[in-house]
Parts: C-alpha cells; structure tokens; sequence
C-alpha cells in the first residue's frame, strides 16, 4: 500500500470510480437483485437507500451513521503493506449495520439459525466452528482453513486460537461486532495487536504493530476476507467477509 494523505486518497478514489454500488451486485450476486444511485434491491425484495440523510461530515459520524455509499468510501487495498496506512484510513470499518443484519439474520436468533460449523484445522487437530451459511460464507472460511494449513508451521501457528460468531457490540460503542453475523474470525487474539490498547480515542493520532504473516492475510483476502491490519485502526487479529470492497468496480489498485 503506498503512502497517501487520507485527502488524496478519498480523491482518488473518486476519480477512479470507487464507491460505486455495482460493488454491491459485483460482491452479492446472489443476495441482491440491482444496484443504483437511488438504491440496493435484495433479492427478497428488502430495499435500501444508498444515501442517507443522517449527517457524515466527520469521522466519528461517518463511524456511528455510515449508509451504503460511505461504506465504500475508503478503497481496499489488498496485497502488500509496506507502510502503515493512512491517518483514519480504515477500509471497511464503516458499516450501514441494516444492510448485513438483512443479508445474515435481522436478530440473534435469525442469525443463529443460519450458523453452522465448519472443521478449522490447528497444529493439533482441528476444531469446529460457528459460521453464517448465507452466501457460502462457511464454504469459503473452510477453503481458507485449509489453504492455511499447507503453510509453514512459523506461519501456521499464527491462525491457532480462532474465534468467530460472538453476538456482541463492539467494544466502547453501541455498533454490532461483525463477529455477531456469524462472518468474522480473529486469529491468535494473545499475540496480535488491536489499536485501541494504544488509545481509546477513534480520532488519536496512534502508531501502527503487527505481527500477521501476510502468507495468512493474503489467502483470506483471495476468498473475500478484508483484514484489520490494513486498517489506521489496527486490528490484526481480524478477518471479515467483505466481497464488495474486491468487487472489480470497488478494488483498490
């Protein structure tokens, strides 16, 4: 990822024609029916705006109130890392939550009936884990797992202690984990590094630390997984299923 201002990214990204919603049919083809300016049609007919009206000037607003286009607005750049990202450069951290409890459970118990659990292997074995069948999510947690498993065992050892569905909030706001859907793992959660042990303010000015090899990073993002370590707010334990920022029309360059 090369090095830009947050400005001259967002321009950029513009220019280029991100933040378009044929993202969303790209990433969801068989969840959404059509995709415009004016609105996401979900193949159950549910209809989303992909603007809102609520207010997004800021970043703790953008943060608290993003719709469908502001949740394209930061480009995903999957492949190398050879600097830390941008001031308040988080692709995919701002979420219009309806559109992801629509597409994987409107509550804890919708969600919970589209779990099933999948076998993740580890130096040891292997262990069973809760995942969201909706979309295949769990068919493609399950190739990854294996992917991982070819890898070196100083590689390897980096994807041991995984966690996914957890029905909560994230921590300090009143926004749902993407860990509730059922479409989220964290690896290694003792030995990675999360930004918010550094500072607690979404707006600090903070360093960057990671210790994922990107032998593990790169097989997610090959099945649609973003990751929390291309993130200015880190969170390098994390994975979520992400398709439409890889979308053709979406994907950083």
């Amino acid at each position: 990822m090369k090095l830009f201002t947050l400005s001259g990214v967002l321009a950029l990204a513009a220019t280029l024609g991100w933040s378009s919603p044929q993202c969303y049919l790209d990433g969801y083809p068989n969840l959404i029916a059509s995709a415009d300016e004016s609105a996401i049609i979900l193949k159950d007919g549910t209809r989303f705006p992909y603007h809102t009206q609520k207010p997004q000037t800021s970043w703790n607003e953008k943060i608290d109130n993003a719709d469908l286009a502001t949740q394209l607005e930061q480009p995903y750049d999957a492949g190398g890392i050879e600097t830390p990202p941008p001031y308040l450069f988080s692709p995919g951290r701002l979420r219009y939550q309806p559109f992801f409890q629509a597409l994987y459970g409107k509550d804890q118990k919708a969600i919970e009936k589209n779990l099933v659990r999948i076998d993740w292997p580890t130096i040891k074995g292997s262990v069973k884990l809760p995942v969201n069948k909706v979309g295949g999510v769990d068919k493609k947690l399950f190739l990854i797992g294996q992917e991982i498993a070819k890898l070196p065992k100083a590689d390897r050892i980096w994807a041991e202690g995984a966690t996914t569905y957890c029905y909560r909030v994230i921590k300090d706001t009143d926004r749902l984990s993407m860990h509730s859907y059922g479409i989220a793992i964290d690896l290694a959660p003792n030995t990675t590094q999360y930004w918010k042990d550094e500072a607690p303010s979404e707006t600090a000015r903070i360093g960057y630390r990671n210790t994922m090899p990107l032998s593990i990073v790169r097989i997610f993002e090959k099945h649609g997984f973003i990751w929390g370590g291309r993130w200015y707010h880190y969170d390098t334990m994390h994975f979520e299923y992400r398709p439409e920022l890889f979308a053709p029309s979406c994907a950083g360059k």
